[in-house]
């Protein structure tokens, strides 16, 4: 029994009326869902499904939709981010300050996550990355440092990874006591910032920036 009706364009973009939350992602790219609390994107990939908000209102006689991210793989490790961390610390001093670009990805061969950094220029304000690697190819994040104080990602950010589905990071202030991170998904042309745990536990010292940002919005 189909649970939502759909008008498909090729099936690489859908459209769909929410009538239950409980229908897969059937589109090749993305699907929009109309749903009783606004309007969502929807997509998927090997390692995730995700259904995020790119409007919120009310749609009266329609189910509302749950926004956030499903895992198809086992949850990435706290290990990880500590690591990730721990090298972005070394690999430039705090007066010499470079970015770095890293990824994570899933490895089928061995089960389990792994990360590379994959810097292949480096500057204060910029960096990119080697593109011609595999892995590259299989991020499902992209995570890159950012300068001191910088904690939004840039134009020139958007302009990198529009047209690309994954997770996106930007990990600022690391020389710090409270270094920072900030995620957001892209869905091709589509960014929606994401509080860090949908993507996964963080170590303590981290401070989510979309979640800091969304208590002080609710403080002011």
């Amino acid at each position: 029994m189909q649970n939502l009706f759909s008008l498909t364009i090729g099936n690489f973009v859908e459209h769909k009326i929410a009538s239950s939350d409980a229908e897969s992602v059937t589109a090749i790219k993305f699907e929009y869902l109309l749903a009783g609390n606004g309007l969502f994107i929807r997509a998927k990939r090997r390692e995730f499904s995700v259904c995020l908000a790119l409007w919120r209102g009310i749609v009266k006689d329609l189910p509302v939709a749950e926004s956030g991210i499903v895992w198809h793989k086992p949850q990435i490790p706290v290990v990880v981010w500590q690591e990730l961390l721990d090298t972005a610390r070394r690999a430039s001093a705090p007066t010499d300050f470079k970015e770095d670009v890293f990824i994570v990805f899933w490895s089928e061969s061995d089960g389990e996550w792994k990360w590379f950094k994959v810097s292949r220029e480096r500057s204060w304000a910029r960096t990119i990355a080697d593109d011609t690697l595999k892995e590259y190819g299989d991020a499902c994040i992209e995570l890159h440092t950012h300068p001191l104080g910088a904690i939004h990602f840039s134009r020139a950010d958007d302009a990198d990874e529009t047209g690309k589905f994954r997770l996106f990071g930007i990990l600022t202030d690391v020389h710090t006591t409270m270094p920072k991170i900030r995620f957001r998904c892209g869905v091709y042309e589509y960014f929606v910032q994401i509080p860090a745990a949908y993507v996964s536990e963080m170590p303590a010292e981290i401070v989510d920036l979309n979640v800091l940002e969304q208590a002080t919005r609710k403080l002011s």
